[in-house]
């Protein structure tokens, strides 16, 4: 396609080209020219958030739901050093993102002018590359090396854009959406031998299942059924097992660790499990399965990257003929089989366990599910079983105030799902602005505030290593009343029965909604793992 415009016009005409449907961001001096030509365009989206920060979760987490690049974009400046920390999430998370910051014009650049400061300085700390355009001559070649490069290594990649270079003419043609359809790594690469003499090895073993292995769950069981093993899903592969499969183990953490998990000596890791992680017990051999070599483990006793589906299914062939342990497996049976000691339900603000087994039940199966990050989370764990849910979260960045955010891109990105944010308190006042994005957008999300004031995941930390629980205190307003005045609808639930009906109500009005849940803040079973 031939653009007669500005850099501006082909870089949203080159992406267009290239799949690309909306951009998040917030408007400021050195990006007026692309918000012009937004403005004279229909193929690309300008989703506005309030913060910078909103846009570049949001990107990270239609990437991660997607797989395809998203783009964010903010000013130069304070818009640029808000964009980091979403940014941060994706580069540590491996989602596919680009993005597109304003700097000053070119005969500015230098210390002593507002707003300019370097920026492939700053950002090559959370990106896989980052350049500066200066050539309008060469804008597809940049475009096109920035979102192979997403593609390629599933991360953050990032272009600065001069006000002046944003608005120079150029008349070029843009390049066919099959240039930027690469392949990633070769289908195997690693000790894949080495891989299948490790778990044969393993008497007492166990497969912890990864969001990235949620595309072959058939694999991955028939794996666990070969050795044996007991099943482990991490937080966000949630679902991909249905939580009363006779392996299925459940989530390990704060909240729940079966003692069968403890006594393994094996860990076969397929995809990634940062959260799980430290609950592996230390003298197991660890085996790991990745899909790219940046997401392999350091200490692997084995490793091997590429499609985890090939792997697989060589790894099950190399492995024909193997005896399991038929003890351990009763004993993996038998812990499957075996809840948890219930929580009673007392009087006051309910425990989350009981809000998280109800979520159970009422969340569709299919839905997304964007969670924040808070104590709650581990009661998520425990008590949501999942019925083929995509969960997301921030697992490795671990930041609170994503959740909302995540779900804005979720469901931007997939309008035909449900999806579902959970949140805590906290992590809602860093993000509760973005419930205008919902609003102004429609993007018909209900949210869930899980409301029990005060960030009670570092007030437990802070227990369990014997020092006094300080500044983790929270000041909440009426949730419900701030989302009636943001055009949301609100409900407030205080009790566990009611829950179902109110999210059900939520769902089925079309428009963003709020439910607020007075919440016990409680204490977890175990904060660290027994060998910490």
């Amino acid at each position: 396609m031939k653009i007669n415009g500005n850099v501006a016009d082909l870089v949203l005409a080159q992406l267009a080209e290239w799949g690309v449907q909306r951009i998040y961001g917030v408007a400021g001096d050195a990006v007026f020219p692309l918000l012009d030509a937004m403005s004279r365009q229909d193929r690309i989206a300008f989703i506005a958030t309030v913060h910078e920060s909103g846009a570049s979760f949001a990107a990270s987490y239609e990437a991660a739901l997607t797989g395809a690049p998203a783009v964010c974009a903010g000013t130069c400046g304070p818009g640029a050093v808000n964009l980091l920390n979403g940014l941060a999430d994706a580069y540590v998370e491996k989602h596919p993102v680009l993005a597109l910051t304003g700097q000053v014009a070119t005969q500015k650049t230098g210390p002593g002018t507002p707003q300019y400061f370097d920026q492939q300085a700053v950002y090559r700390n959370f990106a896989e590359c980052t350049c500066l355009l200066a050539d309008p001559a060469a804008t597809v070649d940049f475009l096109l090396a920035a979102f192979r490069k997403a593609v390629l290594t599933s991360s953050v990649v990032h272009l600065s854009l001069p006000k002046d270079i944003l608005s120079a003419p150029v008349s070029a043609d843009t390049c066919p959406a099959g240039a930027v359809q690469v392949t990633g790594p070769s289908p195997t690469c690693g000790d894949l031998p080495g891989v299948v003499s490790a778990v044969r090895s393993a008497h007492r073993p166990l497969v912890v299942m990864g969001r990235q292995a949620r595309k072959v769950t058939d694999r991955v069981l028939r794996l666990a059924y070969i050795l044996g093993a007991g099943l482990v899903l991490a937080q966000e592969a949630k679902g991909a097992v249905p939580g009363d499969h006779e392996l299925n183990l459940g989530g390990v953490g704060e909240a729940l660790l079966p003692p069968v998990v403890t006594e393994a000596d094996c860990i076969v890791l397929i995809g990634g499990a940062p959260y799980e992680q430290p609950y592996f017990p230390p003298g197991a051999a660890l085996v790991h399965l990745a899909e790219r070599p940046g997401h392999l483990r350091r200490s692997v006793a084995a490793g091997a990257v590429g499609d985890l589906g090939l792997m697989l299914e060589t790894v099950c062939r190399g492995l024909e003929n193997h005896a399991p342990n038929r003890d351990w497996l009763d004993r993996v049976k038998a812990a499957a089989g075996t809840r948890p000691p219930d929580v009673p339900v007392a009087p006051g603000p309910m425990h989350p366990l009981h809000l998280m087994e109800e979520l159970d039940k009422a969340i569709p199966e299919d839905a997304v599910i964007s969670l924040d990050v808070g104590e709650f989370i581990h009661w998520f764990d425990r008590g949501f079983a999942g019925r083929r849910q995509d969960v997301l979260l921030s697992g490795q960045w671990e930041c609170i105030g994503a959740g909302l955010p995540a779900a804005i891109g979720a469901k931007l990105a997939c309008p035909d799902r449900t999806v579902v944010a959970v949140v805590g308190d906290g992590g809602f006042l860093l993000s509760m602005a973005e419930l205008l994005t919902c609003v102004r957008y429609n993007v018909a999300v209900p949210v869930i505030v899980v409301k029990n004031g005060q960030y009670s995941l570092e007030r437990n930390k802070m227990v369990a290593g014997k020092l006094n629980p300080f500044g983790i205190d929270l000041q909440n307003p009426d949730f419900v009343q701030f989302a009636r005045a943001c055009g949301a609808e609100g409900f407030r639930v205080e009790d566990i029965t009611g829950i179902k009906d109110v999210l059900g109500a939520a769902l089925g009005l079309g428009k963003p909604a709020l439910i607020e849940v007075p919440a016990a803040a409680v204490d977890l079973p175990q904060t660290m793992p027994p060998w910490s």
